[in-house]
């Protein structure tokens, strides 16, 4: 493999982390005006479970709208969005109202911080493997989100600390480190556990990386695909899949003859792939590793 190839999975990976970090950065602030805008209660657990569905309901519809968004698959947007929203936001309101009875039991606000915000990161994770209807992504998610919550809301409360309980800053720089956090756990624990994987080095996605986290995985047009690839003339809706057999990883054509290639050779049927096999779809090239 050239040093050019071999370089494109560790910006992928970083690219992954970055934008997953942007995204719940910008969530979690999104959420937060939220808040401050639309709620005003004076009892602090009704305070608090409001402030945890706008704030969690935004980092989760943020942080899985990420993905497809830069896809443009919309309609894969949509479920995504939707099951993030709701799921970001049940968490976000037991999290919350959680974290002020931790808070009261430790008699300190950091663990219980911590402890309340990884509740909205298992959520959150949790509302990724129902958007992906992948029990792989649902574990990767749920211990990525629950670890980004907690490092997040342990330095939330550890930044209120500092600033002598001066929320409008504490308050601000902590919920962005709390959804950056998120993000940035949900990438390197998928990145660090996952066992499949394609890359894609050629096209309107170049630089994506697609988790193989079901049996079969569809590759195509179809917005509906595990793997989406758009704006290929030569790329057919189901155009491919991978599935996962007792043998291995096996891709299977599905398009017409000559326009599957591996490793620069047609694929009439099917070929069981190998770590570093090079997958050309129409015009588009894909990178396959696995551990």
């Amino acid at each position: 493999m050239s040093t050019s190839a071999a370089s494109k999975p560790s910006f992928a990976n970083i690219g992954q982390a970055y934008h997953l970090a942007l995204a719940g950065a910008a969530g979690a602030l999104f959420g937060l005006y939220l808040y401050v805008e639309l709620v005003s209660a004076q009892s602090v657990y009704v305070r608090d479970a409001f402030a945890g569905v706008a704030i969690g309901g935004a980092v989760g519809f943020f942080l899985n709208s990420s993905g497809p968004f830069r896809d443009g698959a919309w309609l894969k947007l949509a479920r995504a969005a939707t099951w993030g929203a709701i799921a970001g936001a049940i968490g976000g309101a037991a999290g919350l109202v959680l974290g002020e009875f931790v808070i009261g039991w430790f008699r300190g606000g950091l663990i219980g911080r911590a402890v309340s915000w990884a509740v909205l990161g298992l959520a959150i994770g949790i509302s990724q493997g129902l958007a992906e209807r992948s029990t792989q992504r649902l574990a990767y998610g749920v211990l990525g989100g629950t670890i980004g919550g907690a490092v997040g809301g342990f330095l939330f409360e550890a930044l209120r600390l500092l600033f002598g309980n001066r929320y409008d800053l504490s308050q601000s720089l902590g919920i962005v480190i709390l959804g950056a956090g998120l993000g940035i756990f949900l990438a390197l624990v998928e990145q660090a556990l996952r066992r499949a994987w394609v890359l894609v080095l050629s096209g309107r996605q170049e630089g994506r990386s697609y988790l193989l986290s079901r049996p079969k995985s569809a590759l195509g047009l179809d917005e509906r695909a595990e793997v989406g690839l758009f704006a290929d003339p030569l790329i057919a809706r189901r155009h491919a899949e991978i599935e996962t057999t007792s043998r291995g990883y096996v891709l299977r054509n599905h398009a017409e003859a000559g326009r599957t290639l591996v490793n620069g050779k047609p694929v009439p049927l099917e070929v069981l792939l190998n770590d570093g096999d090079r997958i050309t779809l129409g015009q588009t090239q894909i990178l396959f590793r696995r551990r």
